[in-house]
Parts: C-alpha cells; sequence; structure tokens
C-alpha cells in the first residue's frame, strides 16, 4: 500500500512541470496509477462505487443521500430537458443521431479536426448555433437540464473516453496540470481536495473523490437549490481557491474536464445527481 501511494505521489509531483517532456506521459498507465491510487487510499470502497461521489466515505451521509435519491429534487430539471429536447427535436437528432439514450456515453471526445475537446455541454451549443439558434448560458438553466435529460436517457452506460492522438494526449495533459497545480492565493489545488484528502473534511464538507468526478454531473446542489453544470462547479472550487476562476467552456475548463473523464474510465455514468 505505502509503494502505491508514493508511486502515485511521485508521478503526481511531475505533473506540474510544463516542458514538452510532458507528451512523455503515457494517459492509459496514468489512468491506472490514478484508479490505484484510489484503492490504496481506500482498499475497502470498489471501483464501480466511485461514481456515487463523497458517499462512498460516510454510511451515515450515504443513507441521507439514497433517501433523497427515493424522490430526487432534479426530477423536474430532467422534465424540462426532455421538453426543450422535443421542442427542437430535429436540430437535435441532426446533430447527436435519434436515440437520446446514446448520447452522453460520447462526451467528452477529442475533435481531431478542431485539435479541441467537445464536451456535451459545449456540442449543445454548437449545434444550436449552427441551427440559427440561441446558445444557453453554460452553468445552469436550460442547459443543465439537456444535459440532465441526456444523462438520465444514458444511465448505466460507462465512461469511455479515448485519447488516440498527441494533439488528444497534449488536452490531457493540459487538464492533468490544472487539477494538480497549486493556485490561488491559498494555494490549493484540485489534487490537493479531491485525491490526497479526499474522504476528509473541510469544515462542515466531506471531500469528494476525483475518481468518479464527471460521471454524475449536472448535479442538484442543496446549496444551489438548483440544477449545476461540472463547469459551474469547476469555477466555484476556483473562487473557493481564491483564484480567478476560468469562463465555463473555456478550453482549460473542457481539457481539466476531458483529463478527469478519461481517469474516470469503465465508472457508469449516474447523472443527473444529488450532492450537499
Amino acid at each position: 500500500m505505502k509503494k502505491t501511494l508514493m508511486s502515485a505521489l511521485a508521478i503526481g509531483v511531475t505533473l506540474i512541470a510544463t516542458s514538452p517532456a510532458v507528451l512523455a506521459v503515457d494517459p492509459e498507465k496514468d489512468r491506472q496509477n490514478f484508479v490505484e491510487f484510489f484503492k490504496a487510499k481506500s482498499p475497502n470502497i470498489a471501483f464501480e462505487d466511485y461514481k456515487d461521489g463523497g458517499y462512498v466515505y460516510s454510511a451515515d451521509k450515504r443513507a441521507q443521500w439514497e433517501a433523497v435519491e427515493e424522490f430526487p429534487p432534479y426530477l423536474d430539471s430532467i422534465d424540462a430537458g426532455q421538453a426543450l429536447y422535443e421542442k427542437d427535436k430535429a436540430v437535435y437528432e441532426k446533430c447527436f443521431g435519434k436515440d437520446p439514450s446514446n448520447v452522453r456515453q460520447h462526451y467528452p471526445y477529442f475533435d481531431e479536426k478542431t485539435k479541441q475537446v467537445v464536451t456535451l455541454e459545449w456540442a449543445i451549443n454548437l449545434c444550436r448555433t449552427e441551427a440559427g439558434l440561441e446558445p444557453f448560458k453554460y452553468k445552469k438553466g436550460d442547459i443543465a437540464n439537456l444535459s440532465a435529460y441526456f444523462g438520465y436517457q444514458s444511465r448505466g452506460e460507462k465512461v469511455a473516453v479515448k485519447i488516440e492522438s498527441d494533439a488528444a494526449r497534449e488536452a490531457y495533459n493540459k487538464g492533468r496540470d490544472l487539477f494538480i497545480k497549486p493556485v490561488g492565493q491559498l494555494g490549493l489545488s484540485c489534487a490537493k481536495c479531491h485525491a490526497y484528502n479526499a474522504g476528509r473534511y473541510a469544515r462542515a464538507d466531506l471531500l469528494s473523490p476525483a475518481l468518479g468526478h464527471t460521471t454524475h454531473f449536472p448535479v442538484f446542489r442543496a446549496k444551489w437549490q438548483e440544477l449545476g453544470t461540472l463547469h459551474r462547479r469547476y469555477g466555484g472550487c476556483h473562487q473557493n481557491m481564491r483564484a480567478e476562476p476560468f469562463k465555463a467552456q473555456s478550453e482549460e475548463y473542457r481539457n481539466l474536464e476531458f483529463f478527469q473523464a478519461y481517469t474516470s474510465n469503465g465508472l457508469e455514468i449516474n447523472a443527473p445527481g444529488y450532492r450537499q
């Protein structure tokens, strides 16, 4: 266990490097090391349970969460997302195909033509603008509702992000670097809270594991009292670090999502979710 943890931590230190040598990282070996880090950290937690976020660490909080999930507050959002889909069904079918249950599991992906990571929310707005429709705002509201509808339709499908080119590997490494690198006045990083200190408390908040982070977004947070996207959460985390957040669906956050989704390959999609 100690060897596995120390090995993973050593890999983490190298993530801060910004030299071209970072492209030598093998994403698949990196992903395996990431998973092994969490296995060593919490050997009693099954890999497939990481789709449930921080509730894997607390039986009491898990019981509360499961009680909420019996009548989840995001059901109205799923219905609203379905109404949005039906309203412009022909547009979305042209972009995503005719089966709404075969959409969420294909995102994010790296577009070899544009050399950019394409997330589901970004693709939704690209689809809308190409059809002459107004784009949605990226943090909440219609974009979160439609994304939740697609996510709900794909529940049970597994995350299966692919990296098949040097350009895709570079995007992965940029997201990886953002995950590890300390930022802001507090000198914190995503990794410090959601890898090294996952399962511990920050005041009253149980820090969730980075493994599986992307599987359940968008989420209805009790704090928000509404559904919000993953990039809204990214921005909130950066604000908590006292760092300047990037814009939702910026290249930086799309790369971060790409890294996080790839490291969660093999986990089930269970969006949307409920969180404190």
